[in-house]
Order: structure tokens, then C-alpha cells, then sequence
């Protein structure tokens, strides 16, 4: 398995198999619960022994940490019936998956509600048998919410609690050349112009989070990219699943690392980042927002440009 992250030689980030989505509106709209609430009962199907450990954030919790018992169990699923929600309302499950790592990680489930969207974020062992089946049925879920945007695929899970040390992802993008290192709200300000904190420039445009294994596009997106659909439609080893309100791209049969140590064939991913080009996150809300960025610091800089160059 590919080695976990360290800062002064303590584990703060492992290698995961990641799942994240960017979904328009409140978790409880008509449009999203349904979906939103049936990936957490998927979740705990295959994963909610492993998954322990809890922080709720909701009426009753103020996000500490606890080990899961029968009574938070159920208020955990009774959460997606619960309304009005609030900014910031969530849940997350962790377990300790990864014995290396000897803090909550993985198995991850996270949902949180922000003002004009929510987050949902779901991580597993890299190594698990159940990825492709697992992601299948996320997938599915997903195609029925109003999605802005997501991405599937291998990368480094940063657990919420550590995100102080967001500066230190990115630093093995340019052997993992496929890895999402990215979290939700390290890309929020620029996937849409409406409620961003990011100071956009003339021409800019908004774009998508990332690009992985499995890239899913909504609906706001597809008039940039309609002729370029259609050539992707064509490509070598790329699928293409659309419904009504979301577009789920995926480069390969199984997600990969990119790995150039071992030189892994990257070309899907490739084309996929090539024909996305015109909806690709934002290189002036990357350099403000990620990886530690806003700042003059070079190393900073050359890392951000690395991560969102790693598919040329």
C-alpha cells in the first residue's frame, strides 16, 4: 500500500480511496436527501462496523468525538430526517482502519451543510476489494442529487480535525500523478461565483474540483463543454453516464495512483483533463485557496502548479 503522509515524521494523512461531492442547496432538499441519505445507509452496509467512531454537529453534539454506541447510531440516521438544518449541521463516522495510523481515519463519512451547498465525503482503504462495486452504487446515488461537481478516485485522506495541516498535501502529486489531494472546502471559492470569498478576475471562470478516476460534472457546467462531450464519448477506455442533472466520467476499469515509479498508464486520465480543459478549476482560486496558498511562499506556488499540471 502507498506510504502514509508525515509532518516532522508524525502520520497525518493516509492513502485512501476517495469519494467527494459538492451538492447544490441543503442536505434535506427534495432533491438531495433521498440521495444523501441512502449513500450513508450504503456506507454503513459495508462499512459501519469499522466506522466507531463518531462527531455529530447538530442539535444535542457540538462535533466531539465519541466512540459510536446504540443511542448515537440512531440519532446519526435520524439526522437526515431532522429539520430546519443549520450552517455547519453535519456528521462524520471515522474508524481505525489503518493501523500505522493511530488516530481516527478510516473508514470516513462526512456530510456538512454550508450556505448555498453541502458537502458530502466519503474515504476508504485503497487496498479494499469493494472500491469499484462500492463507488458504483455511490455513483448511483449521486446521478438523482443536485450535484455541482465531484470526483472519485485514489489520493490522501487529511482527516477534518487535522486540516491545520492542509499545507502538506500536495507533496507527492508529481510521482502520484492521479492522487486527489484536495478537500471540500479548500475548493469551494471557486467552483461557482455566487457566495465566493474568491476575488475573481476579469475572464475567469468557475470550475470543477477536480479531475479523477471518476469526475462528475452538473448541469451548470454542460454548455462549456458540449462539443468536447462528444469527443470524450469517443475516447479510448472513458465512460460516459449522464442523467438529468449530472454527468459521471471514469478513466479505466479500476482507479490508480499514477505512480511513475512504477509507471502507470495515465493516457484516460489524460484525456479526460484535456477535453475538461474549459471547466478545470480556476488557476487563480488554486493559488489562493490550496495547499496552504495566499501566500508568496515559491514552494507553495511550484506545488500548486505541479498538482494542477500533474495530468500534462
Amino acid at each position: 500500500m502507498v506510504d502514509i503522509l508525515r509532518y516532522d515524521g508524525d502520520p497525518f494523512a493516509v492513502p485512501a480511496f476517495r469519494i467527494i461531492a459538492i451538492i447544490a442547496g441543503d442536505i434535506h432538499a427534495p432533491a438531495n436527501v433521498a440521495a444523501i441519505k441512502r449513500a450513508y445507509a450504503l456506507f454503513e452496509e459495508s462499512f459501519g462496523e469499522a466506522a466507531n467512531v463518531t462527531s455529530y454537529n447538530f442539535f444535542g453534539h457540538k462535533g466531539k468525538i465519541r466512540w459510536m454506541n446504540p443511542k448515537l447510531l440512531e440519532e446519526g440516521r435520524g439526522f437526515f430526517d431532522r429539520t430546519p438544518i443549520e450552517y455547519g449541521d453535519g456528521l462524520r463516522r471515522y474508524g481505525y482502519a489503518i493501523e500505522e495510523f493511530e488516530e481516527p481515519a478510516l473508514p470516513y463519512f462526512g456530510v456538512e451543510q454550508r450556505s448555498d451547498f453541502s458537502f458530502l465525503e466519503i474515504d476508504i482503504r485503497s487496498d479494499d476489494d469493494r472500491i469499484v462495486a462500492f463507488a458504483n452504487s455511490i455513483t448511483e446515488q449521486l446521478l438523482r442529487a443536485d450535484v455541482i461537481c465531484g470526483v472519485m478516485g485514489m489520493g490522501f485522506f487529511l482527516p477534518p480535525y487535522k486540516s491545520s495541516l492542509e499545507f502538506e498535501l500536495g507533496q507527492v502529486s508529481r510521482r502520484y500523478r492521479t492522487s486527489i489531494d484536495i478537500s471540500p472546502s479548500m475548493v469551494m471559492d471557486g467552483i461557482r461565483k455566487e457566495g465566493s470569498s474568491y476575488r475573481w478576475q476579469t475572464g475567469e471562470e468557475p470550475g470543477i474540483a477536480d479531475i479523477g478516476w471518476r469526475t462528475l460534472i452538473g448541469r451548470e457546467f454542460w454548455p462549456r463543454i458540449a462539443e468536447a462531450l462528444s469527443e470524450l464519448k469517443a475516447e479510448k477506455d472513458i465512460t460516459v453516464v449522464q442523467s438529468d442533472t449530472v454527468l459521471a466520467i471514469t478513466a479505466g476499469q479500476r482507479p490508480i495512483w499514477g505512480d511513475i515509479n512504477r509507471k502507470e498508464d495515465i493516457a484516460a486520465y489524460r484525456a479526460v483533463a484535456k477535453h475538461l480543459s474549459a471547466i478545470r478549476y480556476p488557476q487563480g482560486a488554486a493559488k489562493a485557496f490550496m495547499f496552504g496558498g495566499g501566500t508568496n511562499d515559491p514552494k507553495v506556488a511550484d506545488k500548486i502548479e505541479a498538482y494542477l499540471d500533474r495530468f500534462s
